[in-house]
């Protein structure tokens, strides 16, 4: 009998919404091994579903920010360990963060427009990283991209879209990108190339 995978899934900003746990629900009936957790900020817990990017940037912010976030998804992750990780925005730098104390090699992990990483240089992941970076408007990703390229279990792609590109509830959606993403996310999965 084949293992069970679990994977943890650190949502954005925006939490666990309904988009999410859709396409996270779509991967797992493709996938009877798949065990998932999704772990949120502290933030979405009050708020059903925040109307903007910038009411759930201010609330993530009053509820401790991404420090929190990441002491948040460390404690997650020790409680339910998982052999795949996959974080967007927020939950994508929160993963970078606790992939530095990680177990070497216990898994892999894929990040989506993790801007924040940009913050945390100088951790150096153990596990396998595929960083998904989108175009942003607060720095320039292609140096950030030069800066990572010293870790040797790092792979960077960068896709031609904003940020949020993934969640129907940011601005920055783009539903043919996402579909893609998604489809290329069962992929990394099963087969485990991004």
């Amino acid at each position: 009998m084949n293992q069970p995978r679990r994977l943890l899934v650190a949502t954005d900003i925006f939490g666990a919404t309904v988009p999410l746990q859709q396409a996270l629900a779509t991967l797992q009936a493709k996938d009877d091994r798949l065990q998932i957790e999704i772990c949120q900020p502290d933030s979405c817990l009050a708020v059903p579903v925040f109307t903007d990017d910038q009411l759930a940037y201010q609330a993530f912010i009053q509820q401790g920010g991404l420090e929190r976030y990441q002491v948040q998804v460390k404690a997650r992750l020790q409680a339910q360990p998982a052999d795949l990780l996959l974080g967007f925005s927020a939950g994508a730098a929160a993963l970078w963060s606790v992939l530095s104390t990680a177990t070497p090699g216990a898994g892999k992990a894929l990040l989506c427009y993790g801007g924040q990483i940009r913050q945390y240089t100088e951790l150096m992941p153990q596990w396998p990283v595929t960083c998904l970076w989108s175009d942003e408007q607060h720095f320039d990703v292609r140096a950030l991209q030069l800066t990572l390229q010293q870790h040797p279990q790092l792979k960077q792609l960068h896709w031609p879209q904003p940020h949020g590109f993934i969640n129907p509830h940011s601005k920055g959606y783009q539903p043919e990108a996402a579909s893609e993403f998604w489809r290329r996310c069962q992929q990394w999965i099963t087969a485990g190339d991004f």
